[in-house]
């Protein structure tokens, strides 16, 4: 079982950075799903103290081994397992990706290899299933209002606001969702009816503060947003300018 590799996907280690403990690696992808395969996968994510780690880390690496999935690979040397700090990352060739499991303070993350990597926090479940947090996602400030509201009313609500704060009798909003079902990318399109042109640039910018404060970002990966957001314009949603923020 012990063998060395050329080239590791999947790497196990106790903590990040600096402090890293390269327990052991395979050279396929391994899925948090493909871990909880094996009851001692499951026991692995539930174990938090390090010892336990390595000892369920062993056993689930010897089983994985057996059942002909994958080979455990020995780590030699030093193994580099990037901080959980938030950066932009830039796009790791397929060839270079890897996944990365690393217990730190008694929490199980996952750094997974897309186009943009990034540290997922897992968390398992009592019926074996596991779930994946993005570690840098920043939530805006009304986000804790409308958590729970999909596009539709979720648009509904960003229009209600400026209605409040700009108080322009003279002005309606309205909004075209697009689920993002064929594009990938879920958008909300606002648009401004009865403004002056000398007015929109005040109304964009406070448009773009209340849809930020109720979306998310991630800066690991510049494309992962709650939706997208069309800049206001005194014309109807579907013909609003295409400009993202």
């Amino acid at each position: 079982m012990d063998t060395d590799s050329p080239r590791a996907h999947t790497l196990f280690a106790l903590d990040h950075g600096a402090y890293a403990q390269p327990l052991g690696a395979f050279g396929g992808f391994v899925a948090p799903d493909d871990v909880t395969r094996f009851p001692i996968g499951r026991q692995l994510l539930a174990s938090t103290v390090p010892d336990e780690v390595r000892d369920r880390f062993a056993r689930f690496a010897l089983a994985w081994d057996v059942a002909g999935f994958d080979t455990f690979a020995r780590t030699p040397g030093k193994v580099a397992v990037p901080e959980a700090t938030i950066h932009r990352a830039d796009c790791v060739p397929h060839e270079n990706r890897c996944d990365i499991y690393a217990l730190n303070d008694s929490q199980w993350f996952h750094a997974i290899a897309t186009d943009y990597p990034q540290w997922f926090r897992l968390s398992l479940a009592d019926d074996g299933t596991v779930t994946e947090q993005p570690v840098a996602r920043v939530y805006g400030s009304d986000y804790g209002r409308t958590e729970r509201l999909d596009l539709p009313p979720l648009a509904a609500w960003i229009m209600g606001v400026p209605r409040t704060r700009l108080d322009r009798a003279d002005m309606a909003f309205s909004a075209c969702v697009d689920t993002g079902a064929e594009t990938g990318e879920p958008a909300i399109h606002l648009a401004v009816h009865n403004g002056h042109s000398d007015q929109l640039s005040v109304i964009s910018a406070e448009m773009e503060s209340i849809a930020q404060s109720c979306n998310w970002s991630n800066p690991y990966d510049p494309e992962d947003l709650r939706f997208d957001w069309c800049v206001p314009a005194s014309t109807l949603p579907t013909e609003c300018a295409q400009e993202k923020w």
